[in-house]
């Protein structure tokens, strides 16, 4: 046996050692009782002691200064808080309250001071197993708290890129049959495209409309689009796919860029495309570009497959919270809901909106974007209801690999509308596995994932928002060797572009 990896009977002694430490240290200390959504610290505060969670979860959260609190960490059972402010001195930047009935154990500075002097060796032994978890937390927050682009480059074994620099084209693509038919059919397209946005700016000069030249836009648009998959046909194995879409979204650039959906999809602010606010941008339907040429190149944009698949999932994820939900409320209970990667939360609060029973509803919204959480506070949270929500800060990847822990109850519900099309086997099979256990028995997992269409090209090639595509096959071959197996349903949004897997945990 390689010495190097502690036995079982090694880690039993550890544990039984740890659990007597801090038994004896227990002992010293004041035991207090908090009530859900009861204060047990508050940010700004100096007061001198550090906590214990002996039963119940508490809430480590923040109020930013746009007044949305966001949740940083759930922290359960045997778990310590507030020793870093302890030993530092410095006031709280955090606050602190019970989720739900809570009792903890209170370290002073009065009870360590006595514990100094009436038991010196235990108090040294407690203070090293102190600082080991001290360190265990700074090593957790420096490798989770990463730019939202780091977080975007682990989402996929394949991250989308953008074009480099334009380069002479190779000497064997330009002599090819294939090259002929793609330079001749984008020198055509160029040519009209240029000519129709000359007309459309005549005609915003002297504030006039223009339709023939506007209707005549998105028939050429739409042969572009038609003209990629015959573009792809001609390409396929000649080694030089890559330079030949490099050289189509050079020649569309000057155009295509003028569309805010467009320009937000290729050049991906926050390192991914399918951002809140790009989300935001296809639920509202409202083309928004550059002149008439962008907005109607928006309008283009905003009417193909995927964007109509993205608000078809809107209404599909409302529908199925509503039916599931619908059947938990006559017990009466909290229905606890865990919404991940979940952008703006437009689908939750459509539901939330219309359910009679909102006041049962206990909803954990989850993105490693801030700025996504404060827009869900400021601009979808704004009608009245009794719903529970909470919008926590996490990286749901390493959430899915064990990488970072947080005390959830078990949910009714779990469910992410835009996160598996990025994600590769792996970490699609870690994400599950996961979600199962946080489910309680019976509990259901909802999972949306793209599956290929005769469109895709245009978002993968031209726009580079590149998704990895699977069918309904694909998604139940995923499950089959995760703790669900079989036991998963395929549903599709009205355009059968978004599917979704829905699975239960066994009761």
């Amino acid at each position: 046996m390689n010495s190097s990896i502690p036995s079982a009977v090694t880690l039993d002694k550890e544990t039984e050692a740890t659990q007597n430490l801090l038994a004896a240290i227990l002992s010293q200390t004041t035991l207090c009782t908090f009530k859900k959504q009861e204060q047990i610290l508050a940010s700004g505060s100096d007061k001198l002691a550090f906590y214990y969670v002996q039963e119940g979860t508490v809430e480590v959260s923040y109020t930013d200064n746009h007044d949305t609190r966001i949740t940083v960490a759930l922290i359960g059972q045997g778990e310590f808080f507030g020793e870093i402010g302890f030993f530092d001195g410095e006031t709280r930047v955090r606050d602190i309250r019970a989720i739900e009935p809570t009792r903890v154990a209170v370290f002073t500075q009065d009870i360590m001071d006595a514990l100094a002097k009436s038991n010196s060796e235990l108090y040294i032994e407690f203070l090293h197993f102190l600082t080991k978890n001290i360190c265990a937390k700074f090593r957790r927050i420096a490798s989770e708290r990463e730019p939202i682009a780091g977080y975007a480059d682990s989402l996929a074994s394949r991250r989308s890129t953008r074009y480099s620099e334009s380069k002479p084209l190779p000497t064997s693509l330009i002599h090819s049959s294939g090259w002929g038919v793609v330079s001749r059919r984008m020198e055509e397209i160029k040519a009209e495209l240029f000519n129709l946005s000359h007309k459309l700016q005549q005609a915003e000069s002297s504030e006039t409309e223009d339709r023939d030249s506007e209707e005549r836009c998105f028939v050429v648009l739409h042969e572009l689009n038609t003209q990629l998959n015959e573009f792809k046909n001609e390409m396929d194995g000649s080694g030089h796919e890559e330079v030949v879409w490099g050289y189509v979204f050079k020649e569309i650039y000057p155009y295509f860029m003028r569309s805010h959906f467009a320009e937000r999809a290729y050049f991906k602010p926050k390192g991914y495309a399918g951002d809140f606010l790009m989300m935001e941008h296809i639920y509202r339907n409202e083309p928004v570009g550059e002149g008439k040429l962008g907005e109607i190149v928006d309008k283009f944009c905003l009417q193909r497959p995927g964007s109509l698949a993205i608000r078809g999932r809107r209404e599909l994820l409302k529908g199925e919270l509503m039916k599931i939900c619908g059947d938990l409320a006559s017990l009466g209970k909290p229905i606890r809901i865990m919404n991940l990667a979940c952008g703006p939360n437009r689908e939750l609060f459509d539901f939330i909106k219309e359910f009679e029973h909102d006041a049962l509803v206990e909803a954990l919204c989850v993105d490693i974007d801030t700025e996504a959480l404060r827009y869900t506070n400021q601009y979808v949270n704004v009608f009245p209801h009794l719903a529970s929500i909470r919008l926590m800060s996490e990286n749901v990847i390493k959430w899915s690999l064990g990488r970072v822990t947080h005390t959830i109850e078990p949910r009714d519900i779990i469910y992410s509308a835009g996160l598996c099309d990025y994600l590769d086997v792996r970490l699609f099979r870690a994400l599950v596995t996961q979600c199962y256990n946080h489910l309680k028995p019976g509990g259901k997992l909802l999972l949306g994932n793209f599956t290929f269409y005769s469109d895709s090209l245009f978002l993968d090639k031209l726009l580079k928002w590149e998704l990895i595509y699977r069918t309904e096959a694909d998604l139940q071959e995923l499950f089959a060797p995760t703790p669900f197996g079989d036991n998963v349903t395929i549903l599709a949004e009205e355009n059968h572009v978004n599917l979704f897997a829905l699975a239960e945990k066994d009761g």
